[in-house]
């Protein structure tokens, strides 16, 4: 009986560490299945009433946000950014911060596409970020 007892026993203890085991690997691995989305993209857009731009744009995480840099021509536009799952949500304002608008981006790969507004705009515009990395 004694030996009956054991074995079940090691059969147990067997168990509990393949489930110790998986959860350790989850929780190693859960940051990598992360979207990274950091880095320098080359931006590329349509404005509301039809006109195209082009610019580059930096994403760098600061804690559990990002802060977001778009260099537009002469223009410079900042940002705070929030990444749920494979969407990029970003509220934006010129330097002066004379108005403010949002961007909501699809994140595949390294490519981000999605559509924005400014405050009182009443359209959307798209743009298309493609990373450089």
């Amino acid at each position: 009986m004694h030996k009956v007892s054991n074995i079940a026993w090691q059969r147990e203890i067997m168990k509990h560490s393949i489930w110790i085991a998986m959860i350790v690997i989850l929780l190693v691995a859960a940051p990598a299945l992360a979207a990274d989305i950091e880095g320098i993209y080359d931006c590329s857009g349509v404005n509301p009433g039809g006109g195209t731009y082009k610019g580059t744009v930096s994403i760098i995480q600061n804690g559990e946000n990002y802060t977001v840099t778009w260099h537009i021509g002469a223009q410079t536009y900042l940002g705070v950014g929030l990444l749920q799952g494979d969407s990029f949500a970003v509220g934006y304002s010129d330097a002066g911060k004379s108005w403010f608008g949002v961007v909501v981006y699809k994140v595949q790969d390294r490519k981000l596409s999605g559509d924005w507004s400014m405050y009182g705009g009443g359209k959307n515009g798209t743009e298309t970020l493609t990373c450089r990395k």
